[in-house]
């Protein structure tokens, strides 16, 4: 994994995703209107069904790539779900190697 991927990941895990429209590829299973969004960071995509009549949502979908879902796996027990807190750690750290790498060049 490289060290932006990484720092995408933190991003979005802290931030929230970086949400572009993208055009659906297939129907919404359950009707209405397909909305799908694409994280510009981490590659994420949300599929939502949307009622054409009431605007309601009728469902949501998240698509994650693997590397998303397990790039923090290894720093927690199997039983302990890393908390935003622990993300804006990870974030900060990451800035902070970052910046001393560079004062190093």
């Amino acid at each position: 994994m490289s060290f932006s991927q990484t720092t995408g990941f933190l991003l979005c895990r802290t931030m929230g995703h970086s949400w572009d429209v993208v055009d659906a590829e297939r129907a919404p299973r359950y009707g209405g209107v397909p909305v799908w969004l694409r994280c510009m960071r981490c590659g994420t995509e949300r599929h939502d069904a949307v009622s054409d009549t009431t605007g309601e949502l009728i469902g949501r979908q998240y698509v994650y790539a693997q590397t998303y879902r397990h790039a923090f796996d290894a720093s927690f027990a199997d039983d302990i779900r890393p908390s935003k807190s622990d993300f804006r750690r990870m974030l900060l750290q990451e800035f902070i190697i970052k910046q001393r790498a560079r004062r190093a060049q």
